[in-house]
């Protein structure tokens, strides 16, 4: 394994390292707590209490509040800047001081990369690795500079020093365990540089208009069960429910922290039995409920955006976390999730319209337009491509419409697309006959069972009907179920190799098992799988029971479930190639949704058609249908546009 200095040789990073943490004033009504990153750098209470500064050899240095006007004298451009969140110590360079290095690293960043779902904070890093304890940050709280005494600057000064040497060590552990360096160091500077240099305008009067709307949705569906908005969110709803539910049916209960609770969360199977209820008081109460629950949420978010506009000037940084989850997708920060705007897809609980117009808060800035390209079904073309099912590659290469030739085979007669000179009862037919086809697809690629299909479809409001009606049966879902694994063989037989070679691996770290480009291999409780690109995908704290069933800290694993990890991680590669891609091309990515690119584009109304932004979007269109040379042979189908605003 390479030291850290090899790695940093490798990829053209400056081997001097420079340690930055900033120390500032906080109290109880000024944290991080009530404020997001840039409300608390903007506001009028900040205010710095001082600098550590260190490097690799031992050196540090504290600057206090008086003496930081000779930060400057750093040579910003020729060193490797360490930090522990660098969104915080960075931002402050740039909105304090106009410095922004050219290479940074955040500690955090490599952590994540590591485990997503371990904690990142510094504190526990520190345990999980054996280093020294990080010293007590409560210590300061309303406490300004020029009020400390003596003794609390030395205070002061130790606990911040004491963190340049833990991020220290941190970074020497943990960048010798990044897979892909080259690649990986760019997307966690990428990723930085969309929340420094990228934004947003932002569209107050939609709004105001979207949380009016909201709450007026709240009203519909609390009126509709007569009980006020607190009686919904508290015990007495379970009450109300247990009086709906019919003679013989209880609320279920599962362990709670302390004690016994009902089982009422989002993905309790309980709860989404009741939104699925053939009598349609319980599922008025669960409507009711979730409305109270979640609308607020909603409402909350649209007002942290528009507080982080605010404050930045009516521009909305773009906060994105660099590996949020463990196949190394990036995820929504700052209380705002960019990347949860609701989606396509039919089966399940739809997705509001009000939730999919919250895109449109986020608008191209004067005198520039949005390029948004989509990669099609990019998910269900990587598992075809993976498992070897040809007949699925070849239809995605070849641009057949995967969705009717599956529901073809499903219902014994031809099916397509709907067309304008359809009579309404035939495309109304052909829009749900196809539209199972396409659930099949897009859903049953990861092992879903009968179950948890048939209670999406009851969850669905333009399915509900159907159902109802006998016209659809639970027997009906089991077929397509059944249809799908025995037309798509090679896909089911991949899950069952993929959980071979990983219990394989486990029992026998001495082998390293390979299934097609992937390959497996094992250290203690560790299992690596080593992607296409290069990229590692760890698992950690692994093991086998008595009865030969995988076991997992972070949750279940089987076949099935590391097959969607591997599919997605690759997905997350294959975007990660087209966002650096774009970048290279000139292309500003502004944005990117897990399939989607979201590129900033400067309109030019001199010049003539083709003008500059069908350039742009072509630039766009070849980059997405681009691939690299690890996935030589993946179908890949994209559908690119322009727009004022971000949509789907």
């Amino acid at each position: 394994m390479q030291d850290y200095k090899e790695i940093l040789k490798s990829v053209g990073y400056p081997t001097d390292i420079l340690v930055v943490d900033f120390e500032s004033y906080f109290d109880a009504d000024y944290n991080f707590e009530k404020l997001s990153t840039i409300e608390y750098i903007m506001d009028p209470r900040f205010e710095l209490t001082g600098l550590g500064v260190g490097n690799d050899t031992g050196e540090r240095k504290f600057y206090p509040d008086n003496l930081l006007d000779s930060l400057p004298l750093f040579d910003w451009e020729d060193i490797t800047v360490l930090c522990q969140n660098a969104r915080f110590d960075i931002t402050i360079l740039q909105t304090k001081f106009g410095i922004v290095p050219k290479y940074i690293i955040d500690v955090k960043d490599l952590a994540k990369h590591y485990d997503a779902q371990m904690s990142a904070k510094l504190a526990d890093l520190a345990k999980t690795f054996g280093l020294q304890p990080k010293g007590r940050v409560e210590d300061f709280k309303g406490l300004h500079y020029t009020d400390m005494t003596k003794e609390q600057r030395q205070v002061l000064a130790d606990y911040c020093l004491n963190d340049v040497d833990l991020e220290t060590e941190l970074f020497k552990i943990l960048l010798p365990k990044l897979s892909n360096p080259e690649v990986e160091l760019k997307l966690m500077r990428h990723t930085l540089d969309l929340w420094l240099h990228k934004s947003f305008d932002f569209d107050r009067d939609l709004a105001d208009s979207l949380k009016v709307q909201m709450r007026c949705h709240i009203k519909e569906a609390v009126d509709k069960v007569g009980h006020m908005p607190e009686e919904l969110r508290s015990q007495k709803f379970i009450k109300y429910l247990q009086i709906a539910l019919p003679p013989g049916e209880q609320v279920q209960y599962k362990e709670g922290k302390r004690g016994n609770i009902a089982a009422l969360a989002k993905n309790d199977d309980f709860a989404q039995s009741l939104l699925a209820h053939t009598k349609p008081e319980v599922r008025d109460l669960m409507l009711a409920r979730q409305a109270v629950k979640s609308w607020p949420l909603h409402i909350k978010r649209i007002t942290n955006m528009e507080n982080q506009a605010t404050v930045n000037g009516g521009k909305l940084r773009i906060p994105l976390n660099y590996y949020a989850a463990h196949t190394g997708r990036w995820g929504g920060g700052e209380d705002i999730n960019l990347h949860n705007f609701g989606g396509r897809g039919r089966a399940g609980t739809g997705i509001d319209p009000l939730i999919s117009k919250m895109r449109e808060l986020l608008r191209a800035p004067e005198g520039y337009t949005l390029g948004i390209g989509d990669s099609a079904q990019i998910e269900a073309r990587i598992l075809a491509w993976l498992a070897g099912q040809q007949d699925l590659v070849g239809g995605f290469a070849n641009g057949e419409d995967i969705y009717s030739e599956f529901a073809t085979t499903l219902f014994r007669i031809p099916i397509r697309k709907e067309r304008k000179t359809d009579p309404a009862p035939v495309a109304r037919m052909l829009t749900i006959k196809r539209g199972f086809g396409k659930d099949a697809i897009l859903g049953c690629g990861y092992g879903m069972g009968a179950d948890k299909f048939y209670q999406r479809c009851l969850q669905n409001s333009s399915l509900r009907p159907y159902f109802d009606s006998g016209q659809y049966t639970y027997a009906f879902i089991k077929k397509l179920i059944d249809t799908y694994r025995t037309k798509y063989s090679k896909i089911p037989e991949y899950w069952r190799k993929v959980e071979n070679a990983f219990k394989q691996t486990l029992k026998y770290p001495h082998l390293k098992p390979k299934i097609g480009p992937l390959e497996f291999s094992c250290v203690g409780h560790e299992v690596s799988i080593k992607l296409p690109s290069g990229r590692v995908l760890y698992y950690r704290h692994c093991s086998v029971n008595p009865k030969g069933e995988l076991k997992y800290r972070w949750g279940h694993l089987w076949g099935g479930s590391i097959t969607e990890n591997v599919v997605q991680s690759v997905a997350r590669d294959l975007l990660s190639f087209w966002v650096l891609l774009c970048e290279q091309n000139q292309l500003s990515v502004v944005l990117h949704v897990h399939d989607e690119i979201i590129c900033l584009i400067k309109k030019d109304a001199d010049e003539p058609p083709p003008n500059n932004i069908d350039i742009y979007l072509d630039k766009l269109e070849h980059i997405l249908c681009s691939l690299p040379g690890w996935a030589v042979g993946l179908p890949v189908g994209t559908e690119v546009k322009e727009s004022e605003v971000y949509c789907k």
